[in-house]
């Protein structure tokens, strides 16, 4: 009979061919019957290939085999029946049940195997013998298969990141031409105002000055009205140009840090005489313990005075303005700047107040019933919305208009968490110049002036010998006294502590053999005398940047060396980490040294504590039972978790009479440890066996070690859970035909159980 066959396309020719020919074998030994194997991960099995079924059957097959995981992990073989297959797709009409032949190594699932229609008995001699070889098959295919399809979500995912790339390319573009458009229009619409009322304007002057002849009174007044409202709409103008290279981030701010002092003094200075004039009393007050803001000095003066310009315009004669900065404190390290300004104003001069500045924060500069004010305050706005802040705006007509938004304040510099720096000169006073300059920007500068006596390794001991922590830069003259600055370089690269550290050399010669000859001496970094002082920050801060950088990928360095070495869920060690460990132990052994001990522990009945209390529970229980090993253990001794609920301990200089004791405590402690969900398990606790095996004495290497210490492990289980078992090892220093003895177990062990978990 021939049947149809598939096999998984993300595989290399070889697997395939090898699947292929596995699958026909089978299938005939067991009488044409149609088959599929199937890979396990991720908690769910995949399809490899298959032989009588169909394309569009493959994902039936693989939620039934996932259906029935615990079933097929718990038995070598299962048999599922067609009653309790609903669904199932049969390809054959006669055939009554599925057999379910688990595919497993180092007592880990790895696949399946389905069979139909065959009977147990002679599927059992078909693949009698070749397990191993169907698991190891069926393992490699599976991460094959995973890996091909890793590679083409991979390569989607970058035609997916091109076609996004030229996207936004073409969308930059576009945005990039609508801003020239728009910066086109504002300066044409800017020329076609400005032009003529700067003519209205200068004609007006000149009629003023009667360059034409006389005025008269009557002529004179209109003139001032023409003039008046040519210089106000002269400034709607700049509000609305302002307004619009604010919005388009044409107009950047000059950010930086400046005294809030001499911001309110210079409000306080501007607006006091106005405010006596109108018969207004003016209050600007700050907090003595403000300091630095931070921010466009200019620009946010320019929103204040519009502020306090508005308020003056509508406060009647006799009433009051206050204008105060307050800090808040946000968190441990950050604070800002409250500002408020109150004003006295009532009645409906306040409840127009209130509504344009809520009609403002609102919807921005639109809508605002006072056209004279409204690109102004909208102006006023986009410079505190570019700052940070938010307006916001309260009262009523019986108390006034009040006004408040926050600014962002520095704390004072603290020199402790700022960089480091160390200056090596000739000079004091060159040196103290140095580390002025590095200090005005928040860096902290250590200054060592050599001496004619101070050789190059002198020098080297004082700047690092007793210090604790390294600077960031050094920086070094090349005219030292008595010893060459080079040489001093030289020694920094060259020693395991500071080879790593930039260095900045400070030339007398701007020549470029000067240069190079910094730059052969290890230096990072070579500038000329004199010193230009922007030059020297920017290189430091470059240097510092390079040195952080570095600094974080040997972090990272040793954080994916840590998590390669490391079993994800338990935190020790892993399988590749400790066979590596065994082999080099292995090894100092053969060569003549001390015992190597080794101990083997396997959670009993873990699969029943899973199917009782979940998986997540079960991963819980392994991280206690691996905080619980660390304690009973030294530091010294290697903790590993060989794979599943299996664990393994490395035991250098130990020999085999004390690794069974010490494997005997951690058996009671884990016997008497409050799991959780221990009271699910036989006896309402959790127990381990154990298996304990040693060189020279039981083994010629470490690979017959693992053995041996397997096996012991293998019998403690037989010998019913919850005990350790020793390989004991005849005169002629070879295990005994029987293999083990073991250690005489508690009263509350379990009873002798042939059954494994």
């Amino acid at each position: 009979m021939s049947l149809r066959m598939w096999v998984s396309k993300s595989l290399t020719p070889e697997l395939i061919y090898q699947l292929q020919q596995l699958v026909l074998n089978l299938s005939r030994q067991v009488g044409d019957a149609p088959l599929a194997v199937a890979f396990f991960d991720d908690e769910r099995f995949r399809a490899l290939a298959s032989i009588g079924y169909a394309d569009f059957a493959r994902e039936t097959l693989e939620a039934m085999l996932t259906e029935r995981l615990a079933a097929i992990q718990s038995n070598q073989l299962t048999e599922a029946t067609r009653e309790t297959l609903p669904g199932f797709p049969f390809a054959a009409a006669g055939s009554a049940s599925v057999l379910l032949q688990r595919l497993a190594l180092d007592h880990l699932l790895c696949g399946a195997l389905l069979v139909e229609g065959a009977p147990a008995a002679k599927l059992s001699a078909a693949i009698e013998g070749r397990l191993v070889a169907w698991s190891f098959l069926v393992r490699e295919s599976g991460w094959r298969a995973r890996l091909t399809e890793a590679e083409a979500q991979i390569a989607e995912l970058g035609r997916q990141l091109e076609a996004t790339r030229h996207a936004v390319e073409r969308l930059t573009e576009l945005g990039e031409q609508a801003i020239r458009d728009r910066e086109k229009f504002i300066a044409n619409v800017d020329y076609e105002l400005r032009a003529p009322l700067t003519a209205v304007l200068g004609y007006c002057e000149m009629i003023q000055d009667a360059a034409y002849g006389a005025l008269s009174d009557t002529q004179r007044e209109f003139v001032r009205h023409i003039e008046s409202g040519g210089h106000a709409l002269l400034h709607i103008v700049d509000d609305l140009m302002r307004l619009a290279r604010l919005e388009r981030g044409g107009d950047v701010l000059d950010v930086r840090e400046f005294s809030a002092a001499s911001l309110f003094q210079s409000l306080q200075s501007s607006f006091a005489p106005i405010a006596e004039r109108r018969r207004v009393k003016l209050t600007v007050t700050l907090d003595p313990a403000c300091e630095m803001l931070v921010g466009d000095e200019s620009r946010l003066h320019e929103a204040f005075s519009q502020l306090l310009d508005d308020a003056l315009r509508y406060v009647p004669q006799g009433g009051a303005i206050r204008l105060t900065g307050e800090l808040r404190q946000i968190s441990h390290n950050v604070q800002s700047l409250e500002i408020t300004l109150q004003d006295s104003a009532t009645g409906i001069v306040a409840e127009q107040r209130l509504a344009t500045y809520r009609k403002l924060t609102q919807n921005g500069a639109a809508g605002l019933p006072e056209r004279g004010i409204a690109l102004s305050l909208g102006v006023m706005r986009r410079i505190l919305q570019l700052h940070g802040a938010t307006l916001s705006v309260d009262g009523d007509a019986a108390r006034g208009c009040r006004l408040a938004f926050s600014l962002p304040h520095r704390l004072t510099p603290s020199l402790a968490n700022a960089p480091q720096l160390l200056i090596v000169d000739a000079s004091v006073e060159s040196g103290n110049l140095l580390r002025a300059i590095l200090e005005s920007e928040n860096l902290k500068a250590q200054l060592i002036v050599a001496s004619s006596s101070d050789t190059s390794a002198a020098l080297y001991a004082n700047c690092f010998g007793s210090s604790s922590q390294l600077p960031d830069v050094v920086i070094i003259d090349a005219a030292l006294p008595a010893s060459d600055g080079y040489e001093l370089c030289r020694l920094i690269k060259q020693a395991e502590a500071t080879r790593y550290l930039p260095v900045l050399v400070l030339t007398a010669s701007p020549e470029t053999t000067e240069k190079l000859h910094g730059l052969e001496a290890g230096a990072t970094d070579v500038l000329a005398k004199p010193i230009n002082r922007k030059e020297l920050l920017m290189r430091v801060r470059a240097l510092i940047a390079q040195k952080r950088e570095f600094e974080a990928m040997l972090r990272a360095y040793h954080s994916a060396k840590h998590r390669a070495i490391t079993d994800g869920l338990t935190g020790l060690f892993n399988h590749a980490y400790f066979m590596e460990k065994l082999a080099r132990k292995a090894e100092l052994v053969e060569r003549g040294g001390q015992a190597l001990s080794i101990i083997m522990l396997d959670v009993d009945r873990f699969k029943h504590f899973n199917d009782t209390n979940g998986h997540e529970a079960g991963n819980e229980l392994l991280r206690d039972l691996a905080r619980l090993m660390e304690r009973c253990f030294r530091r010294s001794d290697l903790l590993a978790r060989y794979g599943g609920e299996e664990f393994v301990v490395l035991l250098s200089n130990t020999p085999k009479s004390q690794a069974a004791i010490l494997a005997e405590r951690l058996r009671r402690r884990v016997a008497e440890y409050p799991f959780v969900g221990r009271e699910s398990q036989p006896g309402g606790r959790l127990t381990i066996s154990l298996g304990v095996a040693s060189l020279p004495s039981d083994a010629n290497d470490a690979k017959q070690l693992l053995e041996l210490a397997d096996r012991a492990l293998y019998r403690a289980k037989q010998s019913g859970r919850n005990r350790v078992c020793v390989v004991e090892t005849d005169a002629a220093g070879q295990p005994r035909p029987s293999g083990f003895w073991k250690v005489p177990s508690p009263p509350e062990a379990e009873s002798p159980n042939p059954s494994l978990a």
